[in-house]
């Protein structure tokens, strides 16, 4: 089975709260992007890479008792947080398994619609993942995916620990075989792994004020010791730009563009 050299970011309780304020920004663009592609009632679907499961939820509510929702995650310390709420909201038709990107154990050609979220961009073998999603759907069913590129975020006005904090994540994706600007490669993967007629568009959120600006130093916070392990920056660079980057969310005067998300879907 594939390795990859492991996930970049935090798990479990102590990841939970940026996934929180990632999940806030991003469930409108996404929510929008399954009932594009077809998500309704009825439908079975797999939630692959699913965290602490805030999408399952989303795509659990839209296909109802009659449909089913697999979420699949290879830390058990997500699955645990997405198992706890999955009893609090008495989830029924939605279920989380350990498993790989690249070998889930689910059923193969199982699914109306399998789906992935900031997933591919933390992985070595991509097409891999890709094909082993490819494999769980039925004939005609969906491959819906969303990832990002680091390379397009902006700060306005621009500040230099801003632009600083997405050149330190790309270079330790670009260290570990990984890849934080996958988003723009997303096409021409779908094409390489035998969707021929993929869809496609581009969201790119704004966020001014709140605690959602905290995203930017919450990720940066969870790859301290990666980079600093690395030799990508020194302590003393990190805490400065960590620093004010915090400052800089608490500025309603500026202005954070997220990293663009391309969002694709195809049939099999």
């Amino acid at each position: 089975m594939r390795q990859d050299k492991g996930y970049t970011l935090a798990t479990g309780e102590s990841g939970a709260y940026r996934l929180q304020i990632l999940n806030a920004i991003h469930q409108p663009y996404t929510e929008f992007l399954l009932q594009r592609a077809g998500l309704s009632q009825g439908m079975h679907v797999a939630d692959i890479g699913c965290g602490t499961g805030n999408v399952s939820f989303l795509m659990a509510s839209k296909v109802g008792l009659s449909g089913s929702v697999y979420g699949v995650d290879m830390s058990e310390a997500q699955l645990d947080i997405a198992r706890s709420q999955a009893k609090s909201l008495n989830g029924g038709n939605i279920t989380f398994v350990s498993g790989s990107a690249y070998d889930t154990a689910l059923p193969k050609e199982s699914f109306d619609l399998v789906y992935c979220r900031f997933l591919l961009m933390h992985l070595n073998h991509p097409s891999d993942a890709l094909l082993e999603m490819r494999s769980l759907l039925k004939p005609g069913g969906l491959l819906v995916c969303e990832e990002a590129d680091f390379s397009t975020a902006f700060c306005e006005p621009s500040f230099a620990a801003h632009d600083r904090c997405y050149e330190m994540l790309i270079a330790l994706s670009k260290e570990r075989g990984h890849n934080f600007c996958m988003g723009t490669m997303l096409y021409q993967i779908f094409l390489e792994v035998g969707f021929g007629t993929p869809e496609m568009s581009f969201v790119q959120p704004v966020v001014i004020h709140g605690e959602n600006k905290r995203i930017v130093d919450l990720s940066l916070m969870e790859a301290r010791n990666a980079l600093i392990e690395a030799g990508l920056t020194t302590t003393s660079e990190f805490d400065q730009t960590s620093a004010q980057l915090k400052e800089l969310a608490l500025d309603k005067t500026t202005m954070f563009g997220i990293a663009r998300v391309t969002q694709i879907w195809a049939r099999r």
